[in-house]
């Protein structure tokens, strides 16, 4: 089955903050919604040492060694989809500031508190690993899903644009699943603002 984008956006409306504020923003942008019982942010790259850094001051090997959002997404998707009574079954938002190819269908875009506009999709993750990934340009970049989740909302995962981590909400075991999964490194975290961001 191939994702399909879809007009109506009441399907992501859960996601939105209880209070409209720039804190309250950023950390549904960060992490999801405040509903689930732990935590987590899977990191792409390592934090950066000060607020600001810039990601070429990394090391080359470290960003040779970084997963790609595909990896990511897949990777950790993989780990979550056993907590979940609909694993097939997903909901994707996508930023409509992203250079995606093909470029985002002219559906209705969810607002996310005047922060984020996105499409919203639905499909398995095979389905958009390959619409992110079959018509991209050669050596481009495939780029992240902003968030997605299972029909059941057992978990939430959150990939914005300016973060280098993953930011995942669910189930205090799912949780200690992927602290477990050697295939990509997460940390536990409290919902809110991280400390550090890359410049």
């Amino acid at each position: 089955m191939a994702m399909e984008f879809i007009n109506d956006t009441s399907a992501a409306t859960w996601l939105l903050p209880t209070a409209i504020d720039h804190a309250a923003a950023q950390a549904t942008l960060w992490f999801g919604p405040t509903t689930f019982e732990a935590y987590a942010r899977v990191l792409e790259l390592p934090d950066p040492q000060f607020d600001g850094q810039s990601e070429s001051q990394l090391d080359e090997e470290v960003l040779n060694q970084a997963p790609s959002d595909v990896e990511l997404i897949g990777r950790t998707v993989g780990v979550l989809r056993s907590h979940s009574h609909s694993p097939a079954d997903l909901f994707f938002l996508l930023w409509e500031g992203y250079p995606y190819r093909p470029a985002l269908p002219a559906t209705s875009r969810f607002d996310l508190a005047g922060f984020r506009q996105y499409a919203l999709a639905v499909g398995a993750i095979d389905d958009w690993t390959e619409w992110v990934t079959s018509n991209r340009e050669v050596h481009g970049r495939a780029f992240p899903p902003a968030f997605v989740w299972p029909a059941d909302r057992q978990w939430c995962l959150a990939f914005d644009v300016d973060s280098h981590f993953a930011g995942v909400g669910a189930s205090s075991e799912a949780i200690a699943r992927l602290l477990e999964t050697e295939e990509i490194s997460t940390e536990r975290a409290t919902r809110g603002t991280p400390a550090k961001l890359y410049g």
